[in-house]
């Protein structure tokens, strides 16, 4: 008789396998860490389970996979409303980098943990870079291994200050290093840490300032030590011409005649791309990260999305940080299809299976995870969505349910790894209601000692209320 460690059955199984199977009234078994069977409830009965959990009324998904954010910034959310990207670096959220406590970081980098664990995200790429001194680095990675999430902590560099971050207003707090001192702790850090769930991968902050020599020196520290490696480029429509005025070239045109572009190089945003750059990524195979709700809040503009697909590149999503608000992979997968619709100004720019497979297998692909998927042989990342809600009634088609009318407030469970990690709104791993309440003091230390303001409807500021809740 077959046997495993945990069975769910009886939930429609999503199984984003080749095929693209749904099954109806279906069941995954999970041994160890990998998913050991997937088929229907009726052909699964017989196995013997540690733990059966029954699913009826829910779906079974693969857990999904963010592919860009900076969890440290959870503790600036709702703050700098109404900002163009340069202003909001400039203004609100370099600065509040620049200032803020490893003990700050690490309480809404746990937050913002706790956050997409409840709404179904097994998989992060954080790219944290406040603080990004080697020890915090090393805490970060810590704090998500812990708490039980999957994924990777990009260290944010930003090396020296060059003339492009001076010439455009960027402040020289965060510009405190050499190349050779961030190399040196980069390397520091990937020595240091070892985790099957949790790797550290080089990411000089943004090709755009960045010294190119940083940019280099990553890439190739990268491909010393086995790894992937991350950056934000031509995210706000000026970036290209900045660049090309400081260097003569665009940047992916720079980093293709460099040799530093293949499959282990991702990207944040890369919106601002020419027809050139748009085959450059797609024939490297470089990965994307697609944010399109923090395109939306700083009106940065609509990645050519179907140009890249049509081309062949890699594509997945991400939060993004305090720019997006939320980390709510439901949320984010709606507004992958709405913006392009928007700009396109066409109904089948993009579809909801499109924008499911993105926070899934494309996610499973940038990040370099054997996930993605529920199919015998992938890792046992697994999530539960109930169906409960008058939102989600009728279900004709369970893809079109979830992305559309489902949110993270639907997830019942969430499993990484082959454990069960969140479910019924408890996290197993760690007191969700003693992270909230650490992360609410923290933060507001933070927000009233850097006196950031907090702006009404209007434009109108008031003072931080004490229980540190907006009015």
């Amino acid at each position: 008789m077959n046997s495993c460690d945990v069975l769910f059955v009886h939930g429609i199984v999503v199984t984003m396998d080749d095929g693209r199977r749904i099954l109806e009234d279906g069941a995954v078994a999970v041994s160890g860490n990998r998913i050991v069977a997937v088929d229907e409830t009726a052909k699964l009965e017989h196995w013997q389970a540690a733990r059966r959990v029954d699913c009826r009324g829910q779906a079974i998904i693969p857990g999904l996979i963010d592919c860009h954010n900076h969890l440290f910034q959870a503790a600036g959310r709702g703050l700098g409303d109404g900002m163009a990207l340069w202003q909001w670096l400039g203004e609100f959220m370099l600065p509040l980098a620049a200032n803020i406590s490893p003990h700050e970081a690490l309480t809404a980098v746990r937050l913002g943990a706790l956050e997409a664990l409840s709404c179904g995200t097994t998989t992060i790429i954080d790219n944290h870079y406040a603080p990004a001194d080697v020890d915090t680095t090393l805490a970060v990675a810590a704090a998500l291994r812990d708490i039980g999430l999957r994924g990777v902590v990009a260290r944010g560099m930003f090396g020296p200050f060059t003339d492009v971050a001076r010439d455009n207003g960027l402040s020289p707090a965060l510009f405190q290093h050499s190349t050779v001192d961030e190399i040196a702790a980069m390397r520091a850090c990937m020595e240091q840490w070892q985790d099957e769930r949790i790797s550290i991968w080089p990411a000089p902050i943004n090709v755009i300032y960045n010294d190119q020599e940083l940019v280099r020196q990553s890439v190739a520290l990268a491909g010393e030590y086995g790894v992937k490696w991350h950056t934000h480029c031509s995210e706000a429509a000026i970036d290209p011409t900045i660049y090309q005025q400081a260097y003569g070239l665009r940047p992916f045109t720079w980093m293709e005649r460099n040799g530093l572009l293949d499959q282990h190089a991702t990207f944040a945003h890369a919106i601002w791309l020419d027809d050139e750059e748009v085959e450059i990524v797609a024939r490297r195979r470089c990965g994307i990260a697609h944010n399109p709700m923090s395109n939306e809040y700083l009106a940065s503009g609509a990645m050519r999305l179907g140009l890249l697909n049509e081309a062949g590149a890699s594509i997945g999503i991400g939060a993004d940080g305090a720019a997006g608000h939320s980390f709510d992979m439901f949320q984010i997968m709606k507004q992958v299809i709405y913006v392009q619709r928007l700009a396109t100004l066409d109904p089948v720019a993009t579809n909801a299976w499109d924008a499911f497979a993105l926070a899934t297998r494309g996610g499973a692909q940038i990040a370099g995870v054997d996930a993605g998927q529920l199919a015998v042989g992938k890792l046992a990342d697994v999530v539960v969505v109930s169906l409960a809600r008058p939102a989600l009634a009728p279900c004709f088609d369970i893809i079109a349910s979830l992305v559309y009318a489902g949110s993270g407030r639907d997830v019942s469970l969430t499993m990484v790894d082959g454990k069960i990690v969140y479910e019924n709104g408890q996290l197993a791993t760690a007191d969700g209601e003693e992270i909230m309440a650490e992360a609410r003091t923290a933060c507001r230390q933070l927000v009233t000692r850097l006196q950031i303001p907090v702006r009404g409807s209007g434009g109108a500021s008031y003072p931080l209320p004490e229980n540190g809740v907006n009015p």
